[in-house]
């Protein structure tokens, strides 16, 4: 923790209060990884319909450092696949949305462009202005996002592909969206979208209280909308 710079000396105090409580490995790698941890872009899920592809996309988003997945389940529900997850949800926020007007007003709220995937523009992710905070919107591997979405949306993306079929799995569209969007940030210099220091301060120790207190994964979900 020499080189780590505390956004307060009270953060700094309760931060402190867990370490001695935690192996140096286990600090030096929730210390780096949290340092690297993004919201300029976040991955929203609308109404997927098999939890194997949610599960993928959230794993992937934590390998790739991106820390907010929304999952809007108006339609179908969200159910934890752990088999899939391999404990990377504990160290996500997930966000359960039950109507995804409402999922978007909360996105553009929080200063999100919309942008959402679709096979019917030839606007491809290369053409993005990605220096923007934006949130990126998978549809349901059947029907793709709702024509609510669509018409809502901010923009509409592909991925470059070249060869005769329309569309790839989502979970594999998720992972190759994932691979342009951190090629972008290292042009970039990442450090240009991490966390501000309070926000990265307050998720470090969100962090430590899940680790030490043993808790679930589903201590990372939030449910807005259920009323």
């Amino acid at each position: 923790m020499e080189n780590y710079v505390y956004s307060s000396p009270e953060m700094q105090e309760k931060i402190e209060a867990y370490l001695p409580r935690i192996t140096e490995h286990r600090r030096d790698l929730l210390v780096k990884v949290v340092q690297n941890r993004t919201r300029h872009f976040c991955m929203v899920l609308e109404d997927l319909f098999d939890p194997h592809n949610i599960s993928a996309v959230i794993r992937t988003a934590e390998v790739f450092g991106l820390e907010d997945v929304h999952v809007i389940e108006e339609v179908n529900p969200y159910k934890v696949n752990k088999s899939i997850l391999k404990g990377s949800i504990k160290w996500m926020n997930i966000y359960l949305h039950k109507k995804r007007m409402a999922c978007m007003e909360h996105l553009r709220k929080k200063g999100y462009r919309i942008a959402v995937a679709s096979t019917n523009t030839n606007n491809s992710v290369l053409d993005l202005d990605l220096s923007q905070p934006t949130a990126f919107y998978l549809g349901s591997e059947f029907t793709g996002n709702h024509p609510d979405t669509l018409a809502a949306a901010d923009c509409e993306f592909k991925l470059p592909q070249y060869g005769i079929t329309e569309s790839m799995n989502v979970s594999v569209a998720g992972g190759v969206l994932m691979c342009y969007l951190d090629h972008f940030m290292q042009q970039k210099g990442r450090q240009n979208f991490t966390l501000s220091p309070k926000e990265r301060d307050e998720l470090l120790l969100e962090w430590l209280e899940r680790h030490l207190n043993d808790e679930s994964a589903s201590s990372s979900i939030t449910r807005i909308g259920d009323e």
